[in-house]
């Protein structure tokens, strides 16, 4: 028995703090969901927090029912007070209006929550994209220096198109972030190579990779993409795509065509050079993200029942008749 009354107690709690306390922008919102989501422990408190914070910062039509609600309660207890009515009247008019004044804060309470899991869905959906993905993955890295492209071999196949190169990622079993490289140009290929032969490391530890080796993976996975982000995001990966075309010409010589180039019209950025990741790095990192994305749907908005599933074959058998 106690223990349902503090259940109670809870969600009367819950609803309450709907209407009061501090309200936060959309903005705001998503800048707290998505530092909730790049953190490391996720806490459940803060989770429960941003939900609570979000349900009560939305704006329910709902609202709008309460001066009907009020104008009703006003005209009871003008009326009771002119006339005298029976006890029996009086308590009816106070359960209508309460029952009316309870349902509306139900209705509201339930509108503002299923507004803040759309918006939130949103946010979440939005952390799929592969330019939000390609972004965080960057910016994940310790800020890289604007030091000199630095490569072991210059002009290393000069005669030859871009698309007949053809850069082949294998397994490191000493580091799995640091495939090896072999170049293949038609029935030629090179000895395994290190990332850093090609500059593809960070100059201060060449035990991790640049930003440069990331997007060469991306371009194994995708050989063209397009970026989709603010000003200054789609400015730093510009510069780091043009580093990585450095690195190709530098590597294998210049040509009349670079070997990443980007549309003039839809923004994608496109590699002429082939890139065939065995290791599918990528490929890992977006289906990472992809189940990461899917566990947070039903964590952050769970279905308050499973949709019942109906069957044609019987459904069409009792519609005809033969069930009844």
């Amino acid at each position: 028995m106690s223990a349902l009354i503090n259940k109670k107690l809870e969600e009367i709690k819950q609803t309450a703090s709907l209407f009061y306390g501090t309200r936060y922008t959309r903005k705001e919102l998503a800048n707290r969901f998505h530092k909730w989501r790049k953190s490391a422990d996720r806490d459940p408190a803060g989770k429960e927090k941003i939900i609570v914070d979000g349900s009560r910062s939305q704006l329910s039509l709902f609202s709008r029912q309460w001066k009907w609600v009020i104008l009703q309660t006003i005209l009871w207890l003008i009326i009771s007070f002119r006339f005298n009515f029976p006890p029996v009247i009086n308590l009816m008019a106070f359960l209508t209006i309460f029952t009316q004044f309870t349902h509306n804060i139900m209705a509201i309470a339930r509108d503002k929550r299923h507004i803040f899991n759309t918006f939130i869905t949103q946010e979440i959906l939005s952390a799929r994209s592969l330019s939000m993905l390609l972004w965080e993955t960057i910016a994940d890295l310790e800020k890289e220096k604007d030091d000199p492209v630095h490569v072991s071999q210059v002009r290393y196949a000069p005669d030859c198109e871009w698309t007949d190169i053809t850069l082949q990622l294998l397994a490191n079993k000493y580091d799995k972030t640091l495939p090896l490289i072999r170049i293949i140009i038609g029935h030629e290929s090179s000895e395994l190579l290190h990332p850093s032969s090609l500059g593809l490391v960070q100059r201060s530890d060449q035990k991790k990779e640049a930003s440069s080796f990331i997007l060469l993976k991306l371009f194994g996975r995708h050989s063209s993409f397009m970026f989709e982000g603010h000003s200054s995001q789609k400015s730093s990966v510009q510069k780091k795509v043009e580093i990585l075309r450095d690195i190709f010409i530098i590597y294998f010589g210049k040509r009349d065509i670079s070997p990443i180039v980007q549309n003039e019209i839809s923004g994608s950025w496109e590699c002429f050079i082939n890139i065939d990741d065995r290791t599918g790095a990528w490929e890992k990192t977006e289906k990472e993200r992809g189940q990461d994305i899917s566990d947070m749907l039903f964590e952050w908005v769970p279905l308050d029942e499973e949709p019942e599933r109906i069957d044609p074959a019987a459904e069409a058998h009792k519609m005809k008749g033969y069930g009844w």
